[in-house]
């Protein structure tokens, strides 16, 4: 049956009992009883097949609802001009294409399904597929829409995409990058080829200024291998030892290693240091409250700088309770286990450790802190503020902070929410980046410390699930996993992009 059925019902749609009372009303063409009940047949069975073609343009048009269809999107203002960045969304609020620079891109939605055009610039869209007057059938399933959008009088930062592709940082394609670390001296980055591993430092221009080979233990399984004190000195890490990387021209070496117990207690509690105070960091509770102190420089006085908690800190000061009791329990069991082999322990004794078990599952709170020039922030996302001080710890007040909730409004554990929980610093121009993630794809958010408010937003979809993200004077570097294979292992390679 041909498509074009389907067409003339969205526009009007003729009820049976209409067209029966139209059939009735019809004049009779003869003058005899036989010549008009022969009239009536051929009208009643031209009724029934005009019902039949309905009923069947119906059942297409339904099924088409629930079909899936590509679609050609042209997005432009209302004088014609093109638009770029436009975001569309489907109805379960899932990105499905972003506007290239001719306005256009491709999606695939349910024909039934209502989509979201969004940009920052222009008023948000809600086309329904199946009703959309623009929108042209190009072969089956195949379609063209030509969407337009209304400019916003009060313009919001826009929305940036990248347009200039991510190149290698290392264009090295016989190794794969295992880590690295970038300042304002260039590149440092461990590579290996399965067999040989190395750290190298590199020029911005991807110029190699020195390599060293490395001993094949120091090439760890975890990722963490390179370490930046907030001294700007660079750390090669191994299974159980540190060592200071020092560099000068052609030169690369590793100075005297340390214990990692050694490193830790001299720079891994350092979190800020400004040239009065010194900030150190404790986790209470299962990781449940972070508390930073400050101690003063010239007379070694320490004293709380600030205390962050949420709701689950109760649940995990109970845990240490639960553990006390298990043990009691558990000394018991054994006692009684090994003087009567048939024993049972009580149910509510299974139900209480699989309560103690679910408390065990808290994941520590993020309570970032960053050190710029003179002043201290504290990100506090359990009570959604940022905190600020002085270079002598004393308090300048604190701003709300949403940008890291789905929504302005939308509740701190809301399903979906895309938060990394993750700031980015930027050191050479000294800005702030939180990181999303969604459907593989990062978002990058920076942040105004001063007011808490996102300022500009940069969408990095070249790589899907990109790791490892840092920024340096506006660059994006990351790695991804490339497909080529070695040994079996992932192969990471090192990326580079501008932000705008």
């Amino acid at each position: 049956m041909n498509n074009e059925l389907c067409v003339p019902l969205r526009k009007k749609i003729i009820s049976v009992t209409e067209l029966v009372e139209v059939t009735n009303k019809m004049p009779s063409t003869g003058s005899g009883t036989v010549h008009s009940s022969q009239q009536k047949n051929k009208t009643m069975k031209k009724l029934l097949l005009t019902i039949t073609l309905i009923l069947c343009g119906m059942t297409l048009f339904a099924q088409k609802n629930e079909s899936l269809v590509n679609i050609e999107v042209i997005v432009s203002d209302n004088q014609g001009n093109v638009l770029k960045d436009v975001a569309i969304y489907n109805s379960k609020n899932k990105l499905i294409g972003i506007t290239n620079h001719e306005g256009i891109t491709w999606i695939t939605s349910r024909f039934g399904d209502a989509i979201i055009f969004s940009h920052l610039s222009f008023e948000h869209k809600i086309i329904k597929i199946s009703e959309y007057e623009d929108m042209y059938e190009e072969e089956f399933n195949n379609f063209k829409m030509i969407v337009k959008m209304e400019a916003k009088s009060h313009v919001l930062p826009e929305v940036t995409i990248v347009e200039n592709a991510p190149q290698l940082a290392y264009k090295n394609k016989e190794v794969w990058v295992l880590d690295y670390s970038v300042d304002e001296k260039g590149i440092m980055a461990v590579t290996t080829d399965g067999k040989e591993s190395n750290l190298l430092h590199l020029g911005f221009e991807q110029d190699t200024i020195s390599i060293k080979k490395i001993d094949k233990k120091l090439d760890i399984l975890f990722r963490d291998i390179l370490y930046q004190d907030l001294f700007g000195n660079t750390h090669l890490m191994s299974l159980d030892s540190a060592f200071q990387v020092y560099s000068e021209k052609d030169n690369l070496e590793l100075l005297y290693g340390v214990t990692l117990e050694k490193h830790k207690s001299t720079f891994g509690n350092i979190y800020a240091l400004t040239d009065s105070i010194i900030v150190t960091r404790k986790e209470f509770y299962s990781g449940q409250e972070v508390v930073y102190f400050m101690t003063n420089r010239n007379n070694g006085r320490t004293e709380v700088l600030c205390d962050v908690y949420g709701s689950s800190r109760q649940m995990a000061k109970n845990w240490s309770i639960d553990n006390i009791r298990l043990k009691r329990v558990t000394a018991y069991d054994n006692e009684i286990t090994a003087n009567h082999p048939n024993y049972e322990r009580p149910m509510e004794r299974d139900d209480f450790e699989a309560d103690m078990i679910k408390r065990l599952m808290l994941q520590e709170i993020y309570v970032p802190i960053l050190n710029v020039d003179d002043k201290i922030y504290i990100f506090d996302f359990q009570k959604d503020y940022v905190y600020k001080y002085d270079n002598e710890g004393k308090y300048l007040g604190k701003k709300e902070i949403s940008f890291h909730l789905k929504s302005k409004y939308a509740r701190r554990d809301a399903p979906g929410n895309p938060w990394d929980k993750k700031l980015i610093y930027d050191k050479a121009r000294k800005e702030c980046y939180a990181q999303f993630t969604s459907d593989g794809t990062v978002t990058l958010k920076k942040i105004d410390l001063e007011s808490g408010n996102v300022i500009a937003t940069y969408i990095l979809d070249d790589h899907y699930f990109p790791e490892n993200i840092q920024v340096y004077d506006g660059t994006v570097y990351y790695q991804f996993i490339d497909s080529r294979m070695t040994f079996g292992k992932d192969c990471r390679s090192l990326y580079k992009m501008k932000l705008f």
